[in-house]
């Protein structure tokens, strides 16, 4: 302890050596060839912590940034040793060089501990090649999602005119065929005949509401919208259907985010169309809208006073035409889930519900406070291309 006192008391004293140059038999090549080596690699160990600073600052993100930080002061305390190496030519600071090489030799370890203990995460992070790679698999993939989109909107188009316009044609002959000849028809006829019509008006539905879910997602408009507003105008657009069913609907404010316009009205129908469709015999329909805010999201909740769902269908109702219920008992295609599914998803959000038989429904779905879409980061990097 004593020594460790006298160690640093006399730190910066040089009485107890000679300068170097006095040390032995130093001609005038090897000395300067000494000092100038020296200088050199402290010129290049203070040159690489200086990259490696400028590099973290402006690379954010930099994985394993402490190993670089140990790494940087490990090269600067090697870069001083040399320093030192060469000022003692002159100035014999033997304890101050041998205070470094010690705190050098505790920071060498440092460095070794922690690239033994980050070596499996060094060893996985990805080349520039892999990085590469990826990038062409991510873009054929973005070129496959394109032509996907493209051969719905085809599919789109073809639904909406090809399949039915001769739909249409038979509606019409159909109802010619009743209103002249029905009176000729027996009772099996007339069957058959308004069983035709039927299945000619679920087709026509169905076709729609096909319509309508392939054309989730494409074409999306995101504006910043207020949803209150938004909500408002689909309970307009919906107030014959309301009045029908003697429903009330009840909502408070909700926010303003970036969303399409089409996608939430469209959600929004289909979500009060079912609690108005589902409800008890004898008990008119109430529904409740409402938004809380949650972190980096909001949660919606449309709930009503319907019948219910056994927690066994929760993931079934949200599939392509699946339904719980005969068409004598609820009409409609089992697509309107499906597509509020889509809409939430093509917003990144999710959607779900809790539900007791007899008792009533309550779906929520999720939207992201800063919405960022695949058109987004498309035009993101366009610019950090182009910068």
């Amino acid at each position: 302890m004593n020594e460790l006192v006298a160690f640093f008391s006399k730190l910066t004293d040089t009485s107890d050596w000679p300068p170097r140059w006095q040390c032995g038999t130093w001609s005038d090549f090897h000395g300067w060839l000494y000092i100038i080596s020296d200088l050199t690699i402290w010129l290049a160990y203070m040159a690489i912590p200086l990259l490696l600073i400028r590099f973290l600052i402006i690379k954010q993100g930099v994985p394993l940034k402490g190993v670089f930080w140990l790494f940087g002061a490990f090269i600067l305390l090697c870069g001083l040793t040399h320093l030192i190496d060469a000022l003692i030519f002159w100035i014999p600071v033997y304890r101050i060089s041998a205070l470094v090489r010690f705190l050098t030799g505790i920071v060498s370890i440092g460095t070794v501990l922690a690239l033994v203990r980050y070596f499996d995460d060094a060893v996985g992070l990805k080349t520039s090649q892999e990085y590469e790679y990826e990038l062409q698999y991510r873009q054929k993939a973005v070129q496959a999602l394109e032509r996907s989109n493209e051969e719905l909107k085809q599919f789109a188009y073809v639904a909406s005119h090809d399949l039915q316009s001769p739909l249409k044609t038979i509606e019409n002959y159909l109802g010619l065929l009743e209103g002249r000849h029905g009176g000729q028809l027996d009772e099996s006829g007339l069957k058959i005949l308004h069983t035709t019509i039927g299945a000619t008006h679920r087709m026509r539905d169905l076709i729609h509401d096909l319509l309508d879910y392939s054309q989730v997602g494409t074409d999306q408009e995101l504006l910043e919208l207020d949803l209150t507003e938004v909500l408002a105008e689909t309970l307009e657009e919906m107030k014959g259907d309301i009045e029908a069913s003697q429903a009330q609907v009840r909502y408070e404010k909700l926010p303003s985010l970036r969303v399409s316009r089409s996608d939430m009205k469209r959600l929004f129908q289909n979500l009060i169309s079912n609690g108005i469709k589902y409800h008890r015999e004898g008990t008119p329909p109430k529904l409740t809208i409402t938004a809380q805010e949650e972190n980096a999201e909001w949660i919606f909740c449309v709930n009503d006073n319907g019948i219910g769902i056994d927690p066994q269908y929760f993931d079934k109702i949200f599939q392509v035409f699946q339904r719980l219920h005969s068409r004598a008992q609820y009409p409609g295609t089992g697509v309107g889930l499906a597509t509020c599914k889509k809409i939430v998803l093509s917003h990144n959000g999710a959607i779900w519900l809790t539900s007791e038989p007899g008792k009533g429904s309550a779906f929520y779905f999720s939207i992201p406070k800063n919405l960022k879409t695949l058109h987004d980061f498309k035009e993101q990097t366009e610019l950090y291309t182009a910068s």
